[in-house]
């Protein structure tokens, strides 16, 4: 009887540790809102850009800033709390109410960065930029300014050409990514801020990046990443130690 309670609750311990990539492929979202930071929507700012879903080329109006989530999947780390805030990566699809998408690596969106935006930059080092933007200022973010200004700055690292000393910065003149002049001027200063400084500022968190894709060629809605606090080694032996706890717990009651 104790082997047998011993083995499964060891394989719970094990499930509880596994990473995302090893549950399901797929999660039904529905977008709520603008993102919520725990104080409510914060709201969207405006701006035109370009490219966009209506055009490559020409400027377009659009929304920017984060996107609530929700799912009742909660299996995942970015889902846990059925809730969770996104940010678009694709500038060429607007997002559909309700989807199911495909939970990506870092590798998949790399693989499409470096395909949307072949260069020098590879999608890899654009990745690694992105969660190292996190890394940075994602446990800041509380505003509608810097949702926008978030937003932005992945938008930049994403479809952006980077300055000869490879750093990103947004302007109105990238054939890659540009903004009009009437684009959320206090969001622009502050990401362009976070940009300069990337690589240089304090690391203030350790975030894991989950690429929500629609799994479609063509492109049915648009593609987010969701950054969630990685489990570090720490936290891993707490939860293993929390697991033999409770082992120990079931013997004494046999």
């Amino acid at each position: 009887m104790y082997y047998k309670q011993l083995l499964a609750a060891a394989a719970c311990v094990g499930a509880a540790m596994a990473s995302p990539a090893a549950l399901a492929a797929t999660i039904q979202i529905s977008y709520t809102g603008a993102a919520d930071f725990g104080q409510g929507a914060v709201g969207y700012d405006t701006g035109y850009l370009a490219p966009n879903p209506n055009s490559p080329t020409t400027a377009a109006n659009v929304y920017i800033g984060g996107d609530s989530l929700s799912s009742s999947n909660t299996s995942y780390g970015f889902s846990s709390a059925g809730q969770f805030n996104a940010w678009c990566v694709d500038i060429y699809h607007w997002m559909v109410n309700s989807y199911s998408y495909t939970v990506g690596t870092p590798g998949d969106l790399a693989a499409m960065l470096t395909s949307l935006r072949p260069g020098p930059d590879t999608g890899t080092n654009r990745v690694n930029q992105l969660i190292l933007l996190a890394d940075e200022v994602y446990g800041s973010l509380s505003s509608l300014t810097d949702s926008a200004a978030f937003q932005l700055a992945v938008w930049e690292i994403a479809y952006g050409t980077p300055g000869s000393s490879g750093t990103y910065q947004i302007n109105s003149t990238d054939p890659g990514f540009n903004v009009g002049s009437n684009t959320a001027a206090a969001a622009i200063v502050e990401a362009n801020g976070w940009l300069t400084h990337l690589n240089t500022a304090a690391i203030t968190g350790n975030y894991q990046l989950s690429f929500l894709n629609d799994g479609t060629p063509g492109g049915a809605t648009q593609d987010v990443v969701v950054f969630s606090r990685a489990i570090t080694e720490p936290d891993s032996l707490a939860l293993l130690g929390l697991g033999f706890a409770g082992l120990f717990g079931v013997r004494r009651k046999l």
